[in-house]
């Protein structure tokens, strides 16, 4: 037999999820006409059926993840959410310890030894 969400389930998760509305559970709660409680009941009893679904990120996280999912680069995203790029990294690690993920906008380039960096050496004392 298969489990699923009840609607009240599926609109307090809409409401919390910050891939949907994003609002805090007092918000949800107000929204739904019933406890912060009740809503977070009805959040962990949907974590039991669904656990995909689970951990719920912020919508500053859903934001960095969606942007990153159409390409933009740490510091396009820094600047449509009018962010430093040190806090696009951060949420971006929030992002991967919560849903244990890799997600990486940009690869780290690194500088490697060449032949023709010899003359371009400049030795200061």
């Amino acid at each position: 037999m298969k489990k699923n969400l009840t609607d009240k389930q599926v609109q307090a998760y809409r409401l919390v999820s910050g891939e949907f509305e994003g609002l805090s559970t007092d918000e949800a709660a107000r929204r739904m006409s019933i406890t912060p409680q009740a809503v977070n009941r009805l959040l962990d009893r949907a974590r039991t059926v669904c656990p995909q679904l689970f951990p719920l990120l912020t919508k500053q996280e859903a934001n960095v993840k969606a942007l990153f999912a159409i390409g933009w680069t740490r510091a396009e995203i820094a600047d449509q959410l009018q962010v430093g790029l040190s806090r696009v990294s951060q949420i971006i690690g929030v992002i991967n310890d919560k849903q244990g993920t890799n997600l990486q906008l940009s690869p780290i380039k690194m500088l490697s030894y060449q032949p023709w960096m010899d003359n371009k050496i400049v030795r200061k004392f």
